[in-house]
């Protein structure tokens, strides 16, 4: 058991170290390639050396024989040849196989993000705009009044009122104690998952908000992952009626980092300006799935 531990700890620095080199890798692409090379070489070693995988987002970011990055646009040819996308890397020539996929009957769209960016303002616009759109905090609280005396037993009788479940007493315990944090999740994540999978089938265009995408596992029902980001001061303004600005960072800390979810999402909106630029910017996302559907 502690050798499977001690594996595990050396193959999550392991991974560690891959992201960070590919950073580096693109910070340092423009004005010094060779250096960038370097850096991807060393990534591919480590890799080897921890039988750790190469993660697929970081993959289809460089050329697996010469080691350069494909920026769209720029490093990479791509056409499309018998209903297979090929990626042609300028450097060496190289070409890799993509093959499409048949097109899509039903979209889910999964959007997550920090607390305080306006994840919530994003899917009430593409609700404007035809999709079929449900907030899992919603989902989860009506879950958690199902099982109220499964709640009691974990947190105590005094999580619970004549009404129902006090979330607001909830919320103090879980997330002053990851443990608790931890149970909670445990508990609700897979009831939520199963109402989404229901409530789902058989819509053409969905949107999710899902706070916990990636720490619950539910980017697996989803197509593609938006993350909406802002600066920690903007978040703070935003949440400053609701919570305080300790509270929130610490929710924040119990957290996969921001910039970890960035890294693994498909699009990005970053909302720093006024509603209207944040319309513009979702206006383009909408353009973006337009050609998903097609």
């Amino acid at each position: 058991m502690k050798h499977k531990k001690n594996k595990n700890l050396i193959q999550g620095i392991a991974l560690e170290r891959i992201y960070r080199l590919m950073d580096l890798a693109i910070e340092n692409w423009e004005k010094h390639s060779d250096r960038s090379i370097e850096y991807l070489k060393l990534m591919k070693k480590i890799g080897m050396r921890n039988k750790v995988k190469i993660p697929i987002e970081v993959k289809k970011l460089y050329c697996k024989k010469c080691f350069s990055l494909l920026i769209k646009g720029k490093d990479k040819e791509v056409r499309v040849k018998n209903k297979v996308l090929l990626v042609k890397c300028r450097k060496c020539g190289n070409t890799k196989k993509v093959f499409l996929k048949k097109r899509k009957e039903n979209f889910v769209l999964g959007i997550t993000g920090g607390i305080g960016t306006g994840k919530t303002t994003v899917l009430n616009e593409l609700e404007k705009k035809g999709f079929n759109v449900f907030n899992t905090d919603k989902i989860a609280k009506k879950e958690m009044d199902k099982i109220k005396e499964e709640i009691k037993e974990l947190f105590g009788k005094e999580v619970l009122t004549k009404q129902g479940i006090d979330h607001k007493k909830l919320a103090k315990i879980v997330f002053n104690n990851k443990k608790k944090l931890k149970e909670l999740n445990e508990l609700i994540h897979p009831l939520v998952k199963k109402k989404i999978e229901e409530e789902i089938k058989g819509i053409k265009k969905t949107a999710l908000e899902i706070p916990l995408l990636f720490e619950s596992g539910m980017e697996k029902l989803c197509d593609k992952v938006l993350v909406v980001y802002s600066e920690k001061e903007k978040m703070i303004e935003r949440k400053k009626d609701k919570i305080t600005k300790e509270e929130l960072l610490k929710r924040i800390s119990f957290q996969i980092p921001l910039k970890e979810k960035i890294r693994k999402a498909d699009y990005l909106i970053e909302n720093k300006g006024t509603i209207k630029e944040l319309q513009h910017k979702i206006n383009e996302l909408e353009e973006k799935i337009k050609e998903e559907l097609k």
